[in-house]
């Protein structure tokens, strides 16, 4: 315990608590949903995050934004444990994911991702792909897992591609049905990683109409996104990112209409 208060001995007492404290029944009206404490992330002698932190409650709609190579994409990853840390916590229901014995599968199944470029297996129908998870690692019965994907495929607007491939589909329909896999786990949080910036733009508009149903409904999401209009119309918090660490952060009025960081000035001004 002493290293680990060195290490977070700047943090608040309220993060001193949610990192030290043992596991202990979450309260989604007060705590945070996932929390991440003074991270760090680098690639040899690299270093993307230089001591991030963020909280996101229940039914947060955070979108990160920023320019190429400020940490966003990494975030995510670490978040979703798809990269390791070197230093700093993630905490996800006020228990860390990072450190000790973690179940990899649940924390996946439990914090659902879409990539950018969609990653669908190619050899499987629709149905199929959407399926995989529930069958597998929830061991849903298949009756019930196509009956499932028949349900998220009328959501996400395709439900008569069940039985197309892949290769049939245009970029917007690959990326609906990669929301509805990532749906098919019933998560708890949502994370996308730029979902919109390998689509032609007239396939833009279907993606994001999804994303804004899944907000309507209250889905906690963390969101990587060059879409200032769609930032602008559904977060909750706007977070700006550069050189790895986060530079400013509110709500979309207080971001876009009275930007305080130079950086920020100065990214809005270009894409804006």
């Amino acid at each position: 315990m002493a290293a680990h208060t060195m290490q977070i001995s700047r943090f608040t007492k309220k993060q001193l608590a949610l990192y030290g404290a043992p596991p202990r029944t979450f309260n989604p009206n007060t705590d945070p949903l996932i929390t991440v404490l003074d991270l760090h992330k680098r690639f040899k002698n690299l270093e993307v995050l230089k001591g991030v932190e963020l909280y996101v409650k229940k039914g947060d709609v955070v979108v990160l934004i920023g320019p190429s190579g400020s940490g966003k994409s990494t975030l995510l990853r670490c978040i979703n444990r798809l990269e390791t840390i070197q230093g700093g916590d993630v905490l996800f229901e006020g228990n860390s994911i990072t450190r000790g014995p973690v179940d990899l599968n649940g924390i996946r199944q439990r914090i659902g991702m879409v990539f950018q470029h969609f990653n669908l297996f190619p050899h499987l129908t629709v149905q199929e792909n959407i399926t995989l998870g529930p069958r597998y690692l929830r061991k849903m019965p298949t009756d019930e897992a196509n009956a499932l994907a028949e349900r998220l495929l009328t959501r996400v607007g395709l439900a008569d591609k069940k039985d197309a491939y892949p290769s049939q589909l245009s970029g917007g329909q690959k990326q609906r049905i990669a929301i509805a896999r990532a749906l098919a786990m019933e998560p708890d949080v949502m994370l996308f990683d730029e979902p919109t910036s390998a689509l032609d733009p007239e396939m833009v508009g279907e993606v994001l109409e999804v994303m804004k149903d899944l907000a309507r409904d209250g889905m906690t999401m963390i969101i990587v996104t060059h879409e200032m209009g769609f930032a602008r119309e559904v977060a909750s918090k706007v977070v700006f990112m550069a050189d790895g660490i986060i530079q400013e952060s509110g709500t979309p009025e207080k971001l876009f209409t009275h930007p305080k960081n130079e950086r920020l000035i100065s990214f809005l001004g270009k894409i804006l």
